[in-house]
């Protein structure tokens, strides 16, 4: 397996709490927030609450090349993250929270949706989304702790950028 921590190092990832500055996303404070009330109310009302896990896969997307020029791909993946921002926001409802959550992927919340309708919308933004482009839909059991299911979240969503 290929190793993009050079690269990885160079993309630009920083928000000023409330958006992602490189692709206008929501910032992670924001989304913690958010997904704490959307808990509260997932718990009260006994509804279904998931997080989609989109990342690009770099061993998909970056050339096999030995050796890569570093600043046009960090400015390549740039550019793909911020076009992908955009096309996630047309794929997803507009009360779906979309963050960015690392250098190379978002997190999108979605609540009160059941299991079904969830892998259809999956299904539909993996036939939308370009082949480089990983996704994998995490579930929150009935009464997990926030950080435990940020921890399965996490485990699925680093799991191809090694």
């Amino acid at each position: 397996m290929k190793n993009y921590e050079a690269v990885i190092e160079l993309i630009f990832n920083s928000n000023n709490g409330q958006i992602d500055l490189l692709t206008g996303a929501l910032a992670p404070e924001q989304f913690d927030q958010i997904a704490k009330r959307d808990i509260a109310i997932s718990d009260r009302n006994s509804t279904e609450i998931s997080i989609i896990s989109i990342a690009l896969d770099l061993q998909k997307y970056l050339p096999i090349e030995n050796k890569l020029d570093e600043e046009k791909t960090k400015s390549d993946i740039e550019a793909e993250l911020v076009k992908l921002h955009f096309e996630l926001k047309n794929l997803f409802r507009q009360s779906d929270c979309i963050c960015r959550v690392s250098k190379l992927g978002f997190w999108i919340l979605l609540s009160g949706i059941d299991e079904v309708a969830i892998k259809q919308v999956l299904d539909r933004a993996s036939k939308t989304l370009p082949k480089y482009v990983a996704s994998n839909l995490c579930q929150r059991a009935k009464g997990e702790k926030l950080l435990d299911w940020y921890k399965r979240v996490d485990k699925l969503h680093f799991s191809n950028n090694k």
